[in-house]
C-alpha cells in the first residue's frame, strides 16, 4: 500500500505542471491572417482601425450575435491550447492594426454584440487566445477593409451599401 500511495503522489505531481497555466503571460498583441492581411489587435493609440464595442448602440456600424454552435456562425475562430503562445504577428508584411476603443475615444466602427437573433452576422468562438471581443473586432476589420478595397478596384462609390 505504501508503494501505491508513493506512485499516485508521483503521478499527482507530474500532472501539476500541465494543468497549470503558463508562466508567461500572453501577448497583449493578438493577430489572425486572413487573406494578403493580417490584423493586430493593438493597445497603440496611433492603431490603422479603431473599434467601439457597445451593445446598447443605438445606430451600430454592424450587429453581431454570439452563437454556441459553429454550423450556424459566419465567422468562427477555434485554435489549438497548445499554440496559445503563438504571437502570428512574425514575418506578415501586409499588417493591419487594431484598436479597441473602451472609453469614448473617436472610432472608426461600432459594434453591438448580442444574443438576440436580429443580427446580420453570427460569430463563433472557441479559443485560448481570443475572446469574442477580440474575434468581433477581427472581424469588423476584415469586412472593413474588404469593402474598401472593393471601393478600390469598382471605382464606383455609389454602388455599393453604406452598410456592411
Amino acid at each position: 500500500m505504501d508503494h501505491l500511495q508513493r506512485v499516485l503522489i508521483l503521478l499527482l505531481v507530474a500532472g501539476i505542471p500541465a494543468a497549470a497555466p503558463p508562466l508567461s503571460s500572453p501577448s497583449s498583441e493578438l493577430c489572425l491572417a486572413a487573406g494578403s492581411l493580417t490584423y493586430r489587435i493593438s493597445q497603440s493609440a496611433s492603431a490603422d482601425l479603431r473599434v467601439k464595442i457597445d451593445p446598447q448602440a443605438a445606430h451600430p456600424d454592424m450587429r453581431l450575435q454570439l452563437v454556441d454552435k459553429v454550423e450556424s456562425a459566419d465567422f468562427t475562430i477555434v485554435d489549438d491550447v497548445s499554440a496559445a503562445s503563438s504571437p502570428g504577428c512574425e514575418g506578415s508584411a501586409s499588417l493591419r492594426s487594431v484598436r479597441i476603443i473602451t472609453d469614448a475615444s473617436p472610432t472608426d466602427i461600432t459594434i453591438a454584440l448580442s444574443s438576440e437573433t436580429d443580427t446580420a452576422f453570427k460569430l463563433y468562438v472557441h479559443s485560448a487566445r481570443f475572446g469574442y471581443e477580440d474575434a468581433a473586432v477581427l472581424f469588423a476589420a476584415m469586412r472593413h477593409y474588404e469593402h474598401a478595397r472593393t471601393l478600390r478596384t469598382d471605382g464606383d462609390e455609389d454602388t455599393h451599401p453604406e452598410s456592411w
